[in-house]
């Protein structure tokens, strides 16, 4: 199969985390709960995690770091954590519903009053968000959107938010590590993300890093290995933050994934570029109708003429090729672009991805499309 749906979870894994997984089984025992050497040695490689993640993300001793199932957790710990009753939240249609989703919700408890900034599809225009931000008490944004592959100026809504005294949280869940982020440069006060996707580790992982002055509330209460003669949540982090057993073999193997991830980036965003530009223009010349015009994520969204995009996509798997079709769990982007009734297609690039396999696509896209006439 070509795989070309990236954006939901990488295809692509390094042997070390394979390997990191495998030792995991082998080893198995729970970190934090026992004092023999496999379970001690677990919780090492667990803490080494979350210091390699802070350094690489341009954090420092005033951040720390929690694991968390996805980056939809993260996101919720993020936002839900933060929430005292009260606040005015700025978000914009760009978000994932992880953002939306749990936005959307409190302003129906009526914690929360939310203002969703409309891109319009494209770029957040800065100096009307700017505006917008002057009323915020916390802005959340995608440091790229996972529809189009557009995105945002992490530097410069940093500095707004900053400007403002507005707590800052990022969904790093299309741009880590893609695009570079630096949490100190970018005065990003929380930032989630996921751990099976541009960091090639293995699915139910994710992280949240944040300012340990903030203090986020936790989502679950529980065993933590620590305090435990208490019957209440420990309020120190990150036991509080982490109750029940974690997944050490797949913090492990994201330990593993963002290291090769991060020796690799360089490569990898040359690669993205190159097949993002000829695949942006193969779909002109077949006149599709382009959604994305981006190179960073190696994320493109495109349709053909008003066919359905879930029968494109069902197309292209008779072929042996993988996409993804819909509405990406991103509604407000498609009410952006007029297309919550169609969706579109969207293709997205992986470390493997090759410009063979890229021919392979356009030409099959071009016999659905001379079937269509």
């Amino acid at each position: 199969m070509i795989y070309f749906d990236n954006a939901a979870t990488s295809r692509f894994k390094p042997q070390a985390v394979i390997d990191a997984i495998n030792y995991d089984l082998r080893h198995s025992a729970n970190s934090g709960r026992s004092g023999h050497w496999d379970a001690v040695n677990a919780g090492i490689r667990i803490e080494e995690c979350r210091s390699f993640l802070k350094r690489q993300l341009g954090a420092d001793d005033g951040y720390e770091t929690v694991f968390t199932k996805n980056c939809t957790e993260a996101l919720n710990l993020a936002i839900r954590g933060s929430i005292m009753g009260g606040e005015h939240v700025l978000t914009t249609t760009n978000e994932h519903n992880s953002v939306l989703r749990p936005l959307y919700e409190l302003e129906r408890q009526k914690l929360i009053t939310l203002d969703v900034f409309d891109t319009h599809g494209k770029k957040i225009d800065l100096k009307e968000f700017g505006d917008h931000a002057k009323n915020a008490d916390i802005i959340v944004v995608g440091g790229a959107c996972n529809v189009t592959g557009v995105t945002a100026d992490l530097y410069q809504i940093g500095r707004i938010a900053k400007r403002n005294n507005t707590m800052f949280i990022v969904d790093g869940a299309q741009s880590v590590p893609s695009i570079s982020t630096d949490i100190l440069g970018c005065g990003i006060d929380m930032l989630a993300c996921p751990g099976h996707k541009g960091l090639h580790g293995v699915q139910g992982t994710g992280f949240l890093i944040f300012k340990k002055s903030l203090s986020p509330k936790p989502l679950l209460v529980g065993g933590t290995g620590t305090f435990s003669s208490s019957v209440y949540q420990p309020p120190q982090i990150p036991d509080g933050l982490e109750a029940g057993t974690q997944f050490a073999g797949g913090i492990y193997a994201l330990s593993e994934g963002a290291k090769w991830s991060f020796t690799h980036i360089a490569e990898t965003r040359k690669n993205y570029s190159i097949l993002t530009q000829t695949a942006l223009y193969n779909l002109k010349t077949l006149d599709c109708t382009l959604y994305s015009d981006e190179t960073t994520t190696g994320v493109i969204a495109f349709n053909v003429g008003d066919t359905d995009s879930s029968f494109i996509a069902e197309q292209l798997d008779d072929f042996g090729i993988a996409v993804r079709s819909g509405l990406h769990c991103a509604p407000l982007v498609h009410k952006s672009l007029g297309t919550q009734d169609q969706g579109a297609v969207r293709i997205s690039f992986g470390v493997e991805s090759t410009m063979k396999d890229l021919n392979y696509f356009c030409k099959c896209l071009e016999k659905i499309i001379r079937k269509l006439k």
